[in-house]
């Protein structure tokens, strides 16, 4: 990622809670170092630990009494009497809006990914899968990605080949570079003549319109005595809709959950019953995307409404297929690298768009 991308996405996600509680320097000082200490080593975080490695310039005393001050307000906790602290939602709501530096990616990341996106297949739902896979990879959660609507994608030409006898193979091709094939089987004997007309006549009279318009007029478009006569036409004209159906058969695609188990939140048979009931419910996630704003998106534990995602945190972004957005995005547990997974969720939602747009490399700014 970027600077100027680094900078913009901070302006864009900063200065909201914070502000609001005017934490002292010494205050954000402390909540910003008990955050970064407790996503590294998942342990409740002690003043002396924060004194001896952190180099704060402050008593271990002193360090104390800040950090109870934290936990009156509410931004830190502790799971036990004796225990150290941990940071609350609120904690991480304040640290993700008034704390946190946008983690820039390096530039092995960055180039890693984008060879990936570059060897995509334009077939949406194989798209959508192996970004789903990289994502979850590179993440070390649960990568999640919903299908745009496709429905107002322009029609940009139907390809025709012959798969055997009395069988057809329609490539469907949108202006956003996306394909959809489907093979017809036809009963009546076809030439290669038919096959060649049929593809000419369908490119000249449907070319440039809506996918969701085309049902509406291709009676009117293609039922003169040249369409009549071709078996493959009157085809198209009988099941339009079967077609050129654009929208991805799949809804959402859901990542693997191993890289999630792997977390120490989720050592225990409780939490882990936590995981499988989030991803056995699908409309959740579904429902809980649906709803995501434009750009980057971060959602942190009790912030979700459902109750089975109270104990996660959702970081998504929307990507641009044509005229369509789809969102993409990791969950994982509150206690996530949040500078680093903003960063990624964006920049992979930026490449995204960028391949399925031009469906070629492109070199990172």
């Amino acid at each position: 990622m970027d600077k100027d991308t680094t900078i913009n996405l901070n302006r864009a996600l900063n200065g909201r809670i914070g502000s609001q509680l005017k934490l002292n320097q010494r205050e954000r000082l402390i909540l910003r170092s008990v955050i970064h200490h407790y996503i590294l080593t998942a342990d409740p975080v002690g003043s002396r630990i924060l004194a001896r490695r952190y180099q704060l310039g402050l008593s271990a005393a002193t360090i104390r009494n800040t950090m109870a001050d934290l936990e009156e307000v509410g931004l830190l906790t502790h799971p036990h009497t004796s225990a150290g602290r941990v940071p609350t939602d609120l904690g991480y709501r304040v640290y993700v809006d008034d704390l946190m530096q946008v983690e820039q990616l390096s530039d092995e990341i960055c180039q890693s990914l984008s060879a990936h996106l570059s060897s995509f297949s334009p077939e949406i739902n194989r798209t959508l899968n192996q970004v789903n896979e990289l994502l979850s990879s590179v993440s070390n959660m649960l990568a999640i990605i919903t299908s745009p609507e496709l429905s107002s994608g322009i029609l940009e030409k139907v390809e025709l080949v012959r798969v055997s006898n009395g069988r057809i193979m329609v490539v469907v091709v949108v202006k956003s570079g996306l394909v959809r094939t489907i093979v017809l089987e036809i009963d009546s004997e076809i030439s290669d003549i038919d096959i060649v007309n049929a593809s000419q006549l369908i490119n000249q009279r449907l070319g440039g319109l809506r996918l969701s318009d085309i049902h509406r007029e291709i009676d009117q478009r293609l039922t003169d005595d040249n369409c009549n006569k071709n078996a493959i036409i009157r085809l198209f004209v009988e099941f339009p809709e079967k077609i050129f159906k654009m929208e991805p058969i799949e809804e959402m695609h859901i990542g693997s959950t191993r890289p999630l188990l792997e977390q120490p939140e989720y050592n225990t048979p409780d939490k882990l019953k936590g995981i499988i009931e989030l991803i056995e419910d699908r409309e959740i996630i579904v429902h809980l995307l649906k709803k995501r704003i434009q750009g980057v998106s971060i959602t942190i534990g009790e912030e979700n409404r459902r109750d089975e995602l109270r104990n996660f945190s959702v970081i998504t972004s929307t990507y641009r297929l044509g005229n369509e957005s789809g969102t993409l995005g990791i969950i994982g547990p509150t206690r996530m690298n949040y500078s680093r997974l903003v960063s990624l969720v964006d920049y992979t939602a930026r490449m995204v768009s960028e391949r399925i747009a031009d469906n070629k490399p492109k070199q990172k700014n």
